[in-house]
């Protein structure tokens, strides 16, 4: 779906093989720290959480190693607006953030925003305060720059979190943060293959809580 999606609007991409969580070796999964994942989220890491959460941080990875500057980074159970690659290309001229969230929950921001085409708005994230265990929940779309991968990288290890905490911690990441509003794609459409998290769109579009 994603593929006809994609040729449809015109868009040049590229798959990324994703990590299966319930398919790891003993090697990588020295990498993830259990106790400590449910001590920072409050919650048992899941194997699918754990795959997904490896898959991002490869791509960071990859990101860094072939000095690649920006990235736009899309989970394949999406459905995309009409009028997507405007938005984006848009967002990506007027913005000097370093991370572009293209669907989120609620977030807190500067009152003022940029327009984008089609009556869509671009809005400039706040950090919560280090205290705060308030995150922007979802990885399904983001833009995101090489210093942005430097950054999540200098958090990711050991995997203690999902994808999305790691992304959405502005309080625990550095990232400058904005975010196309309203999100400028659907999650939900399709079956995720995380049928194991204990959080997320499949329960309820909502941010995390203090």
């Amino acid at each position: 779906m994603l593929i006809k999606q994609m040729k449809h609007l015109g868009l040049e991409f590229t798959f990324f093989d994703a990590v299966d969580g319930k398919s790891l070796t003993d090697a990588e999964l020295q990498h993830v720290d259990f106790p400590l994942a449910r001590e920072t989220c409050g919650h048992d890491l899941s194997m699918g959480e754990v795959g997904c959460a490896m898959s991002h941080i490869r791509l960071y990875e990859m990101m860094v190693e072939k000095n690649i500057e920006r990235c736009v980074v899309l989970e394949d159970d999406i459905y995309l607006h009409m009028h997507f690659s405007a938005i984006v290309e848009s967002a990506i001229a007027s913005c000097h953030s370093e991370i572009i969230f293209l669907y989120h929950g609620k977030a807190k921001c500067w009152p003022w925003m940029k327009r984008l085409p089609e009556g869509y708005r671009l809005a400039r994230y706040l950090s919560p305060s280090r205290s705060s265990k308030r995150g922007i929940i979802s990885t399904v779309g983001y833009i995101l720059t090489l210093s942005g991968a430097k950054k999540l990288l200098s958090k990711a290890y050991p995997i203690r979190m999902p994808s999305d905490y790691l992304t959405g911690r502005l309080q625990l990441n550095g990232l400058t943060a904005s975010g196309v509003e309203p999100s400028c794609m659907d999650v939900g459409l399709f079956e995720t293959t995380i049928d194991d998290r204990n959080y997320g769109p499949h329960l309820a579009n909502r941010e995390v809580e203090s």
